[in-house]
């Protein structure tokens, strides 16, 4: 069942949806673990009118109760073995729970609420797959949730699943960095298990809840119910959404090249003008207002077309996001002995010269300021190109602009690439 349908089943209103897209814009923003589980007790409350609201991960096989926000106090900083708590129960089960009396129910551990002011909760899984926590609300009168509480719980607690997933992501990703710059960095390829454990969670954590926040926003634009300041702010989270799931394409993609160990190939005859005009096409439908320049001469070969326009869209790309959009980009294709290129240049801010020699490893950015990326592109770029028994670089001044320059041998045939320095 699609987002919308189980909204209208549940019973949601489109002001449920619309702080739902405000939970999502401030989580995506949310840089810790501590200051993500803050949030979401604080949007529980509001969002649901809980009483009060807990935030609990999972640590082995105990719960830890990591932060709430109830009058009273409840659990905060305590830990409980799994099996023998409702938190638990509901990782364990992956599902959801709803009681509406505490004292007959048997999943409770009726003496450690007695204490408290909860009457009745409801409580749901953080992640779906393998759950990460869970996301309890709590009533201090008998009450039986409803459908629509339910359901913003749910999609809350997706919400929380993609905030841990980035953090995490962002957390290993640092410690990358800094190992790569170290005398250590040979170290580095042997403890990447733990970035390669990551994968599963954002493919099954973050690429959902991405989806069902761009369809919540794409269906409170159709309403056309709202002002221009509140149009705005929707457009701008759907172009969020768009960020973030390149963002995850770029991870997943690395992992696919890890766990393959080379990159496969499907070559056939093709013509490398017409692979870098359908680029540019789909470039220029996506930027009406932008010049993009096309001087191409026959350039025929044998290639893997889609691999290769992946490498011009990205470039292009880059070209687009860094480039100034008042000046335009031009695109050369041609070819030489026995080689055909693609030389693509635009004027902008110059890539700093002490990034060039590390440019097209593994996070690694050309420029700062980049958002919706973790220094993967031109990596799987440059692994798409040696994969042809190509080569790429690069050119930058202030005065003369930025030239990447893609070079390909007109004819090979490799089923595969092998992995390429820099991956293994």
């Amino acid at each position: 069942m699609d987002l919308r349908t189980r909204a209208e089943a549940a019973g949601a209103s489109p002001q449920d949806a619309f702080q739902l897209l405000e939970a999502s814009t401030l989580l995506a923003r949310t840089q810790d673990v501590q200051t993500i589980a803050r949030h979401v007790c604080s949007v529980a409350r509001q969002l649901v009118g809980v009483d009060g609201a807990t935030f609990v991960l999972r640590e082995g096989d105990q719960v830890y109760y990591a932060e709430e926000e109830a009058p009273g106090g409840l659990w905060r900083g305590r830990r409980f073995p799994v099996d023998q708590c409702i938190s638990g129960w509901v990782i364990l089960n992956r599902r959801a729970a709803a009681i509406d009396d505490i004292h007959a129910d048997p999943r409770i551990p009726i003496e450690a609420y007695r204490p408290t002011f909860v009457r009745s909760l409801a409580m749901v899984p953080i992640g779906r797959e393998q759950p990460l926590g869970s996301i309890g609300g709590y009533w201090a009168h008998r009450h039986e949730a409803t459908g629509r509480e339910l359901f913003l719980l749910e999609v809350l607690a997706e919400l929380a699943a993609e905030a841990l997933a980035q953090a995490s992501l962002r957390e290993e990703v640092k410690r990358l960095r800094a190992q790569a710059v170290s005398a250590e960095e040979a170290s580095v390829a042997r403890e990447e298990p733990m970035l390669s454990r990551l994968i599963p969670v954002m493919a099954h954590d973050l690429k959902n809840p991405l989806g069902a926040i761009s369809l919540a926003a794409q269906a409170l634009l159709r309403r056309g119910s709202l002002d221009e300041l509140d149009t705005g702010r929707v457009r701008r989270i759907l172009a969020s959404v768009e960020r973030a799931r390149h963002f995850v394409d770029e991870v997943l993609e690395y992992s696919r090249l890890r766990e393959k160990g080379g990159l496969p190939l499907e070559v056939a005859d093709a013509r490398l003008e017409e692979i870098t005009r359908s680029v540019v096409e789909e470039a220029r439908t996506a930027f009406p207002g932008r010049k993009i320049n096309l001087v191409a001469e026959e350039a025929l070969g044998s290639w893997d077309t889609h691999r290769v326009a992946e490498v011009l869209s990205n470039l292009l790309g880059n070209a687009l996001q860094y480039g100034e959009p008042e000046r335009p980009i031009t695109l050369s294709v041609g070819s030489r002995h026995e080689e055909c290129f693609v030389e693509l240049h635009n004027f902008g801010p110059p890539i700093p010269e002490e990034f060039i020699p590390t440019l097209f490893e593994p996070f690694r950015r050309g420029r700062t300021g980049g958002r919706g990326s973790v220094g993967l592109g031109l990596f799987i770029v440059n692994q798409i190109v040696q994969a042809h028994g190509g080569r790429i670089g690069v050119r930058s001044t202030l005065e003369q602009g930025t030239t990447f320059s893609v070079h390909l041998p007109a004819h090979q045939s490799l089923p595969m690439c092998p992995l390429r320095e820099g991956l293994s």
